[in-house]
């Protein structure tokens, strides 16, 4: 009998072992306070889904290409480059262009909105997002580190700011004709490749020439740096400001 519980007591600790180094524990990079509000409910699901994710699922199962399935409702946190469909416990992201899938995302229901993302088809963890809402979320890459975006929008911001020919003031108080608010607001799509998908304007300054302006000055600044490689987007969308104000 001693002998039996021994045996067991081995195998049990054995198995333990092999599926912790199937399974290595991870330990993330939580947020701090200054980073958002939230930061306590965001670090708590990130200490749940680190806790036991798998670096790697088996995705023979999933159809590579989307056949006329039906969508998941966006509730505001999709992406407009992918097709989203429901598959069990996962969502399926089909890529618009090609209908290819190209995620699977694992979600935990019972916690704070989240995807936990594996590639397709290798089955490789790539990312896990985290929502506070649909405006507010979180990207950490598959060693758990923050993805933080704030560098390449910083240095498309200076990049443009570099490159931004400022009317003179006396040709801005002819066009003005004595109009105070001359803020433009652009909202620029910037491709994973560095190059500028669109510039649309957010807000004019009302006046044609100086809207020209401002999207001549990121067109003449363009391209920009690719993405780094931990970003989950396809493409992200900046906000520049253009204060031709007297």
């Amino acid at each position: 009998m001693k002998k039996a519980i021994i045996l067991f007591v081995i195998v049990f600790f054995a198995v333990s072992q092999a599926f912790a180094a199937k399974n290595p524990t991870i330990t993330p990079e939580y947020l701090k306070s200054s980073q958002s509000t939230s930061y306590e409910l965001v670090n708590e699901t990130l200490a749940l889904i680190f806790n036991k994710i798998k670096p790697q699922i088996k995705t023979n199962r999933y159809p590579k290409y989307f056949l006329d399935y039906t969508l998941i409702k966006d509730d505001g946190t999709q992406s407009k480059n992918y097709k989203y469909v429901k598959s069990g416990n996962a969502e399926l992201l089909y890529t618009v262009d090609t209908n290819e899938l190209k995620y699977i995302a694992l979600v935990r229901p019972e916690l704070q909105k989240c995807r936990i993302l594996y590639y397709y088809p290798s089955g490789k963890l790539h990312a896990v997002q985290i929502y506070v809402s649909s405006d507010e979320y979180f990207t950490f890459g598959p060693d758990g580190k923050y993805v933080d975006y704030a560098p390449y929008v910083k240095a498309v911001h200076e990049k443009v700011q570099k490159n931004w020919k400022v009317p003179k003031r006396k040709q801005i108080e002819i066009l003005a004709k004595g109009q105070k608010d001359l803020l433009v607001q652009l909202a620029v799509t910037v491709g994973k490749d560095g190059n500028v998908k669109k510039s649309v304007v957010l807000k004019s300054s009302k006046i044609k020439a100086l809207d020209e302006n401002a999207i001549n000055a990121v067109k003449t600044a363009a391209p920009f740096e690719p993405f780094p490689e931990n970003f989950f987007n396809d493409e992200i969308v900046i906000t520049l400001n253009f204060n031709f104000s007297l």
